[in-house]
C-alpha cells in the first residue's frame, strides 16, 4: 500500500511538471499556458495542505487510541501526549505560509514559469511525505504491545 501511494504520488508530480510540455491546438497563448501552470501549483498546495491537516491528524489520533504515543517533541508536551492545539496550529501556519508565499510572490525571484514548477514538485513532496506519515501512524495500531 505504501509503495502504491508513492507510485501514485511520482506519477502525479511527474504528469503536473510535463503537462506544459503537451501541445496544445488552437493557438493557445502564453497566459493561458502561465494559468495552467498556476492551477496545478494551486492543486499540489491544497493536496499538501489536506494530507497534513486532515489525513496525518486524523491518522495520529487513531494511532493513540490504539495506545501509541507522540515521539515528536515538537508537538508533544511533557508526557509525551500529542498538544493538538499546537499540533494544528503549526500545520496551518506551515500552510498559510506557503500559500501566502506562492501567491503573492514575495520573493521576486520566484514569479516565473520554472518557479509554479519548482513550487508544484515542493507541494506535491509535502502532500506524499504527509501521506507516508499517515500510514506509518495508521500502521502503529495494528502492532502487537510489547
Amino acid at each position: 500500500m505504501k509503495i502504491c501511494c508513492l507510485g501514485l504520488m511520482l506519477i502525479l508530480s511527474t504528469v503536473a511538471s510535463r503537462a506544459e510540455d503537451l501541445s496544445v491546438s488552437g493557438g493557445v497563448n502564453a497566459h493561458s499556458r502561465a494559468l495552467k501552470r498556476v492551477w496545478i501549483r494551486r492543486a499540489t498546495l491544497v493536496a499538501g495542505c489536506a494530507a497534513s491537516l486532515a489525513l496525518d491528524t486524523w491518522s495520529t489520533h487513531r494511532a493513540l487510541s490504539a495506545g501509541a504515543t507522540e515521539s515528536n517533541p515538537l508537538l508533544a508536551n511533557s508526557q509525551n501526549q500529542t498538544s493538538w492545539g499546537r499540533t494544528i496550529g503549526l500545520k496551518a501556519g506551515a500552510c498559510g505560509l506557503s500559500a501566502v508565499l506562492q501567491e503573492t510572490g514575495t520573493f521576486h525571484t520566484w514569479q516565473t514559469p520554472n518557479a509554479d514548477w519548482t513550487w508544484t514538485g515542493i507541494n506535491a513532496a509535502t502532500g506524499a511525505a504527509y501521506t507516508w506519515i499517515a500510514i506509518h501512524n495508521l500502521g502503529l495500531g495494528n502492532q502487537p504491545s510489547k
